[in-house]
């Protein structure tokens, strides 16, 4: 599978909008949308980092 299936995956599994995924990430919507249409590929330690912050996370609360 690869890092954009990965992401998401994960982001669909929590019910994320690619905006609330990158709030959870600390990047732009922008870097989740090309991440998961493989415009962007980061390298290997941080597709690990993103992966797994995704992974622990939770639903973020609606404001």
């Amino acid at each position: 599978m690869t890092f954009a299936e990965q992401l998401k995956r994960q982001r669909q599994r929590l019910g994320l909008t690619q905006s609330e995924a990158a709030e959870v990430l600390e990047v732009s919507a922008s870097w989740v949308d090309k991440a998961e249409r493989e415009i962007r590929t980061p390298i290997k330690i941080t597709q690990e980092g993103a992966i797994a912050r995704l992974s622990k996370a939770k639903r973020l609360p609606k404001e």
